[in-house]
């Protein structure tokens, strides 16, 4: 009985040796590799941590670095860089940086570059109004945060390939409680799409059509340009419609209320010469805004190197006639009546 007495004495010493050994390192591996325990928000309040860690690829401790960068003259103004960081072996140290802002309300369609092209991403609308890409994406908040300067918008840069929904619900849940802050949010809060339209994939420029559209002019000289071009064509069922011809051309259209809203809302909105017989406002001859049949619709065409490039060569159509051709085919497809009135 001594002898199985010690035995026992033994393994239970030997268990709670290894107790007090793994119990700590769970703990530690918890606090340094994981957000158990952690903050519940970061950049202020205006970034929970659970929504944060859903874009993130891989588990991590969150923080906010620096903190809210935010302006004193307007709330509504900030930027924070959320940071998921983790001490295993072969993790790298994620970031997502968020901000908002005022823009000039067709911002997604008119800023080449600095946006994602409108034509590869996924756009939302309903509960919530934006788009994501792979890795950037925009929310507009509420019409009450608009003023004379714009429509106010929450932007993140995610890692590349995160999740687009989880970016989505986010940048929802930001501008949120961004208008909390403000002082400006709607009675019902903004939700975000539990799915969302697949971004397209670039084709070859078909024989006869531009954008999958009969009538509509290739951005360039039409023999040697068409044949190796490749076009990108974001056609879902929602309000909104854009081609981009790789190098050539980007063409955007929408009819969602709240873009609109913001478009016309935005400083230097005033009234441009007709486009194919519309009459029209907007900011410049390329992005204006007609009636069509009682629906305020945008138009915007951006042209890139490949197609100034070719201004000089034969069967190029200059910009009036492009855009001229753009609205007069495209506006078909939303109710524009061409004539002149």
């Amino acid at each position: 009985m001594t002898g199985k007495n010690s035995r026992a004495r033994l393994g239970r010493g030997s268990i709670a040796v290894t107790l007090a050994v793994v119990v700590p390192a769970a703990g530690v591996h918890l606090w340094l590799n994981t957000n158990l325990f952690g903050r519940e928000d970061v950049c202020g309040g205006l970034v929970s941590t659970d929504s944060a860690q859903a874009v993130f690829a891989e588990s991590g401790r969150l923080s906010d670095r620096d903190g809210l960068n935010d302006s004193p003259s307007d709330q509504l103004d900030f930027t924070c860089t959320v940071e998921s960081s983790s001490f295993l072996l072969g993790s790298e140290t994620e970031y997502m940086r968020i901000s908002g802002g005022r823009e000039r309300g067709d911002f997604p369609f008119s800023e080449y570059g600095r946006w994602p092209s409108p034509a590869t991403v996924s756009f939302f609308s309903g509960g919530a109004t934006g788009a994501v890409g792979s890795d950037h994406g925009w929310v507009l908040l509420p019409g009450a945060c608009t003023t004379q300067d714009g429509p106010a918008v929450i932007e993140g840069y995610a890692p590349e390939d995160s999740d687009p929904v989880e970016l989505a619900r986010l940048l929802t849940e930001v501008a949120n409680n961004t208008a909390e802050r403000g002082g400006c949010a709607a009675e019902t809060p903004l939700t975000a799409s539990d799915t969302l339209d697949s971004s397209p994939e670039p084709r070859q420029v078909q024989e006869g059509t531009v954008c999958g559209l009969a009538g509509l002019e290739f951005p360039g000289p039409k023999a040697q340009g068409r044949a190796n071009a490749t076009e990108t064509v974001q056609d879902s069922t929602g309000p909104t419609w854009s081609c981009e011809v790789a190098d050539y051309a980007t063409y955007a259209v929408t009819q969602e209320p709240r873009i609109v809203a913001g478009i016309r809302s935005s400083p230097r909105f005033t009234e441009q010469p007709r486009v194919a017989g519309l009459q029209v406002s907007g900011f410049d001859p390329r992005h204006v805004v007609a009636d069509c049949a009682g629906t305020p619709t945008y138009f915007s065409m951006e042209v890139h190197q490949g197609y100034t490039s070719a201004l000089e060569k034969p069967g190029t159509p200059n910009s009036r006639d492009l855009y001229g051709n753009f609205v007069d085919v495209v506006g078909k497809r939303f109710g524009c009546s061409t004539a002149t009135s």
